[in-house]
């Protein structure tokens, strides 16, 4: 497996090393709702059987794995190399790379569709990677992602944590303006997908909260404006031709 150079990147390995490891010895695959995301993908009617994608931020594999059943050719890469080995074991026919987000190792325009989920809000360096994702996506293709809301997940996490140490995980949560102008910026035209929030893993992860996980159970999603969606799930396409913003 490659060797990062960049010392804010190893860094980041290593942390999400530690993570991943922590996890997996308490027999914990999955951080993510996996059911929700494919729900997502099946929804856009955006993937082609020809299509070639990349999921960024794939953690062991899991979407990489239930795309390559469906017929996708699909790779899928995460910084993490504990996950990446975990993968290749759990899921052996599929193609899963060590690479960070903001320094891919493909060519231009390799991609016809890039995913990624839960993994916006964890980058630092955000610009660099929608750089990244613009640059290996052909001209029209797509990036679809889910990522927290900030305006969400913000006062959930430090209540949670009663603290904002939260910010050391998640140094790039967006609000939908704030997603959709960064991505306009970069050449993407941005639209967002309302989902059902009131999911297992969502209503888990609220529990911390409390009885204001009793009241999203209630609540009807797709009514509700973006601004007070839980999760943002986005579809962000490539623009055939036009310039880009300069990365930070």
């Amino acid at each position: 497996m490659p060797e990062l150079t960049d010392e804010q990147l190893r860094d980041q390995q290593s942390f999400y090393d530690t993570g991943w490891r922590s996890e997996l010895e308490r027999g914990r695959e999955q951080r993510g709702n996996h059911q929700a995301n494919l729900d997502f993908l099946a929804r856009t009617k955006l993937l082609k059987p020809d299509d070639k994608i990349l999921e960024i931020g794939c953690g062991i594999g899991t979407v990489v794995y239930e795309l390559t059943k469906q017929g996708y050719d699909v790779t899928g890469t995460d910084i993490s190399r504990v996950a990446i080995e975990y993968g290749r074991t759990k899921y052996a026919n599929t193609r899963l790379e060590v690479q960070p987000a903001e320094g891919l190792t493909y060519p231009d325009s390799a991609f016809d569709v890039v995913l990624s989920f839960d993994l916006f809000e964890h980058i630092a360096r955000i610009d660099r990677h929608v750089s990244e994702v613009q640059r290996v996506l052909k001209p029209g293709g797509h990036y679809l992602f889910q990522t927290p809301n900030k305006l969400s997940s913000a006062i959930s996490e430090t209540l949670a944590h009663k603290s904002l140490k939260w910010r050391r995980a998640h140094p790039s949560l967006h609000t939908p303006g704030q997603l959709r102008r960064r991505l306009t910026r970069q050449g993407f035209d941005v639209r967002f997908v309302k989902m059902d929030q009131r999911d297992e893993y969502t209503l888990a992860k609220l529990q911390r909260l409390g009885p204001l996980a009793s009241l999203v159970n209630r609540i009807d999603f797709a009514k509700l404006p973006l601004a007070l969606q839980i999760n943002l799930y986005v579809i962000a396409r490539k623009r055939k031709e036009g310039n880009h913003g300069m990365v930070e």
